[in-house]
């Protein structure tokens, strides 16, 4: 999966060279509460909001502030 720069920053804890398609749910929900609208918008782009809706609703490790966006 290819991350955009202003992602990285947000992925300190794992390798970013490593992240795959099986990561999806973890690369969302973290960026999703913890980014910015730039990261906002690349997610919508890369997995469209539905995708990115469920991921967010259904983590345990999402702010409710997050989900209620």
């Amino acid at each position: 999966m290819k991350l955009p720069r202003h992602a990285k920053k947000l992925l300190w804890d794992v390798d970013t060279k490593k992240i795959g398609p099986r990561h999806q749910n973890f690369v969302i929900t973290r960026l999703a509460d913890k980014g910015g609208w730039l990261d906002f918008l690349w997610l919508k782009k890369t997995f469209g909001v539905k995708k990115v809706k469920q991921a967010v609703i259904h983590s345990h490790n999402v702010s409710v502030k997050t989900k209620n966006f």
